[in-house]
């Protein structure tokens, strides 16, 4: 009877070996992967591959799809750009932490559980948003997808590696990246769209049918735990998670409100303390703990850390002058919603055809030539746009932001393989992980550091203009006057309109300061990227580490 059954299994291993090599299926696979290969044939890997793709679609078109929204924001709650900067940075900030908790969810719950509890969580962040009625619940709703996000991505291109034999992964990579590309792209149109037919609740719903669509798919096609790792599950770094949390979120709030509070108040000096005295924690924490969150030991290598300060740039550039220019348009050239988001197309394409040509010049030319190029480009739009008017023409604006995305794409997929080639094979998991955790980082302060400024320059231009209003003012008599007797030949009595007559100077005063503010910003990312420009002359030739022995 023994004899039988062991002939039996062995026919049953054979048969399956049989037809796990008829299928394709990678050796990595585990389990759970090749149940589903049996089942639904070599189509598997393509229906997973539409899954993930809905999945991060849904999520990355929420990351952009709240800029154009901003402007009707900050007028129904009544905020300023300290608190309204929140909406972006609140997202990137929890997906920056969620990316670092992403590896154990996986290994703790198995893809499904976690893929499905993301998009739950997603879309019950996105339902909160479009119902909150104060601002607090904004923020609460805007992390919540910021952390389904952050699990989401790392996830997809997890799960992309398992099911895709190494000949087709090259495809599979760039389907899934054309498609994550287009999210920045189309994003901000759809918001736009959003708004201009409901209101700026519409732009929290807009991307939660894609999320619904992918929630069956997922339940359906996502592996079990034990194709995700066999073993144990590590530990999960909890105090690790907690120290990189007060760390930046409390830096985030330090510049956020420091205008408000006084940046040398006393709630000033100790949020500042705080997160600061939790990031030198952190970075002790982290390089005595056996499984850290962030391991720390990829920053040592050179090539790593120098592609790093490019990453991180990159991600200020991204998400920094995707907040900016949606609310310019609409402030101070009075686009509608939708024309601010489709404005955006053209760019987005750019990097949809950049992304692929950057990432094969890679393979072939020295890197730093390419960053170069890339910073040249991004930093002459931003000089460009430092000239901005209201009066400049539409289709110019969107010249410049063409250009800078063609910097963009030849600053990230460079930089992300020159980073990631410069880590031993062992540390390859933890420096695709650090990677992203550096763009995102440098998006969420980004946007921060510009929204501040962003307020502060025009307080500044806007003081600076009016002390000239003054009735020594020949030009600002004349145009009184003739707003008075306008005013006055429309029927209003002369007390009444004496006052309104400086209405229509106070709004060109408040239009002029916010001009040049704007241009202020424009200006300092330029000057950035010059300084990044000069750090990459000074990068070693990059080498290949990870393909040595």
């Amino acid at each position: 009877m023994n004899l039988r059954r062991e002939d039996a299994n062995v026919g049953a291993e054979r048969d399956d070996a049989a037809l796990s090599l008829a299928l394709d299926i990678p050796h990595t696979a585990g389990s759970a992967v090749r149940e589903r290969f049996h089942t639904f044939g070599a189509s598997y890997r393509w229906l997973l591959l539409f899954s993930l793709l809905c999945g991060s679609l849904s999520t990355m078109l929420a990351a952009t799809t709240i800029n154009v929204a901003l402007p009707s924001i900050i007028g129904a709650f009544g905020l300023g750009q300290d608190k309204a900067q929140w909406m972006s940075t609140a997202f990137l900030a929890a997906s920056t932490i969620a990316m670092l908790a992403n590896a154990w969810a996986m290994s703790a719950f198995g893809a499904r559980t976690t893929y499905l509890a993301a998009l739950a969580l997603f879309i019950s962040g996105s339902a909160l948003g479009a119902i909150s009625s104060t601002f607090e619940f904004l923020i609460i709703a805007r992390a919540m997808q910021g952390v389904a996000a952050g699990l989401l991505q790392p996830m997809s291109m997890f799960l992309i590696f398992q099911t895709f034999q190494d000949k087709m992964r090259g495809t599979a990579i760039g389907i899934f990246s054309i498609g994550v590309v287009l999210a920045p792209a189309f994003g901000p149109a759809l918001g736009g769209f959003a708004v201009d037919l409901s209101s700026w609740r519409m732009v929290f719903i807009a991307t939660v049918p894609i999320a619904l669509l992918a929630l069956p798919l997922a339940a359906i096609l996502m592996p079990e735990r034990d194709s995700v790792r066999g073993t144990k599950a590590p530990p999960l770094d909890w105090i690790g998670l907690l120290l990189i949390a007060v760390a930046v979120v409390g830096l985030l709030s330090s510049i956020a409100n420091g205008d408000r509070d006084g940046w040398y108040s006393d709630k000033a000096l100790i949020r500042l303390a705080v997160s600061l005295g939790a990031g030198i924690v952190f970075f002790w924490w982290e390089q005595r703990h056996p499984f850290p969150a962030l391991n720390l030991d990829v920053f040592k290598q050179w090539q790593f850390a120098s592609a790093g300060v490019v990453i991180a740039c990159t991600g200020t550039a991204i998400y920094g002058s995707t907040y900016l220019i949606p609310i310019f348009v609409q402030v101070v050239q009075n686009y509608s919603p939708t024309s601010a988001g489709v404005m955006m197309i053209p760019a987005g394409l750019a990097m949809v055809v950049g992304f692929p040509v950057a990432g094969r010049l890679s393979d072939r030319f020295d890197a730093r030539l390419l960053l170069a190029f890339g910073v040249i480009c991004f930093g002459a739009s931003m000089y460009l746009m430092a000239g901005v008017g209201a009066a400049t023409p539409y289709w110019t604006f969107v010249g410049w932001i063409v250009l800078s995305r063609v910097g963009i794409s030849f600053c990230m997929p460079p930089a992300n393989t020159t980073a990631i080639r410069g880590v031993p094979a062992n540390l390859l998991a933890s420096a695709a992980g650090a990677a992203s955790f550096l763009m995102q980082v440098g998006g969420a302060f980004g946007v921060s550091m510009l929204a501040i400024l962003l307020q502060r320059r025009n307080i500044f231009h806007g003081e600076h203009i009016s002390s000239a209003m003054t009735e020594s003012n020949p030009e600002l008599l004349y145009q009184h006057q003739q707003n008075m007797w306008a005013a006055m030949a429309s029927g209003e009595p002369f007390q009444q309109a004496y006052i309104s007559a400086f209405r229509p100077i106070a709004e060109t005063v408040r239009r002029e300061a916010m001009v040049l503010a704007f241009r202020d910003c424009f200006l300092v990312c330029a000057c950035g990227f010059a300084i990044v420009f000069a750090f990459i002359l000074l990068m070693p030739k990059p080498e290949n580490k990870a393909a040595q022995p």
